[in-house]
């Protein structure tokens, strides 16, 4: 079996503060050459010891678990004993000997599958081939391969075939372009949940036509549009490969604030770069809240009816809009585009507060599993709030619930 998460969280814990783990002894197999001991009975309170193999190794990175000299527990291909990599290394340098630098790197950005990387490479040419050429596409293949237990051997089979087969194997459409589109698509740092994001992204052929058309693809596009669906060209030029989550967020806000600004608008697809984006943005603020708030606070009264009462009690620092008028005045205020949420707040999508400390905020909340939770917070022109704000935010919406 694979060693337990509880055991795992206090190895890695330790090893982190100790930057190895010194409780763990690592010896040479002796006659088993390339196999490599860790007693583990010091953490269990029982005889344990984790026998793995290297680089090396006649089977490369196998494991047995071994309890009083037999094996209670012996891996499947591609299985991990559960223990981080990081961890098993720090024991002795020899467990990573001979493994190369680029397979290192590749690991370094998928840690969550480092160890199927390590092994496959090891055991198959095409998979080391396959980390060369389109490492992305390797890392989706084992991410198959591991949850289906896919064998050693028909592995070797589908990586020796043509890669629009292998893409058509793992779930993804059978085609030479997405295997070329894939092998342009750099491995950045990713992980496990984003795997379930980029397999959805390459199943839509209006996604996979825009990823097609862009110099230089990135996975930063694939985040991009799975949140905004409804991009295009030279928006996504603006994102680069090293953006920020932050930036991805940001960039789909701006977008969504000027079309509801100006609907109809064409400006909007003409923008070229950041800059221009968010100067679009401030004019179109600007002119909406210029406008006469008593006639806006009239027609959304007409449209929408009475304003909705606020899902949580408002606090001393931290008060409830109350009004159409309120909104719109908010907006004048702080010099952003919250009046233009209507539609969302008459439909209890969105709720809107002033904070007035720590610092002068206007705070949107959003239904959130049953709950209102914190949608965004933003000062003067959409300035970001310090962490005290946020901090005094979670506290007000804790003692609410």
């Amino acid at each position: 079996m694979q060693l337990c998460a509880a055991l795992m969280k206090q190895l890695f814990a330790r090893a982190k503060r100790q930057n190895k783990s010194a409780s763990l002894n690592t010896k040479h197999g002796g006659e088993r050459s390339g196999w490599w001991s860790l007693d583990l009975s010091g953490q269990l309170g029982y005889p344990l010891t984790l026998e793995i193999q290297g680089w090396y190794g006649s089977q490369p990175f196998s494991w047995k678990s071994v309890s009083d000299g037999a094996v209670v527990a012996e891996s499947r291909f591609l299985q991990s004993p559960g223990l981080p990599l990081d961890i098993l290394c720090t024991q002795n340098n020899t467990l990573e000997q001979g493994i190369p630098s680029e397979l290192v790197a590749l690991g370094d950005h998928a840690p969550f599958m480092r160890y199927a990387v390590y092994q496959a490479c090891a055991c198959l040419p095409p998979a080391k081939q396959l980390a060369e050429d389109s490492p992305l596409l390797l890392v989706l293949t084992l991410d198959w391969a591991q949850r289906l237990n896919i064998e050693q051997a028909e592995l070797a089979v589908w990586l020796s075939d043509k890669r629009a087969r292998l893409l058509k194997i793992i779930g993804l459409p059978g085609s030479a372009s997405l295997a070329r589109l894939l092998r342009r698509i750099p491995l950045t740092p990713i992980a496990s949940w984003q795997l379930d994001a980029l397999r959805k992204c390459l199943q839509q052929p209006d996604a996979l036509g825009l990823l097609r058309h862009l110099t230089h693809p990135n996975l930063n596009h694939v985040w991009f549009l799975n949140r905004f669906p409804a991009s295009w060209p030279k928006l996504l030029e603006m994102i680069e490969q090293n953006a920020s989550l932050h930036t991805i967020v940001w960039l789909q806000r701006m977008v969504e604030d000027i079309q509801r600004l100006a609907p109809n608008g064409t400006q909007l697809y003409r923008v070229s770069d950041t800059q221009a984006l968010q100067q679009l943005h401030d004019a179109l603020v600007e002119r909406f809240n210029a406008l006469s708030r008593e006639k806006r606070a009239a027609a959304l009264t007409l449209k929408y009816g009475d304003y909705p009462e606020a899902p949580i009690p408002s606090h001393t620092d931290i008060v409830a809009l109350e009004s159409w008028d309120a909104l719109l005045a908010e907006g004048t205020q702080m010099h952003h585009c919250i009046g233009s949420y209507a539609a969302q707040i008459a439909a209890r999508q969105v709720f809107v507060y002033h904070m007035q400390a720590p610092e002068v905020l206007t705070v949107a909340l959003t239904p959130q599993g049953g709950k209102w939770g914190l949608q965004e917070a933003r000062g003067y022109c959409n300035a970001l709030p310090g962490e005290a704000a946020l901090a005094a935010i979670q506290r007000w919406l804790s003692v609410a619930y």
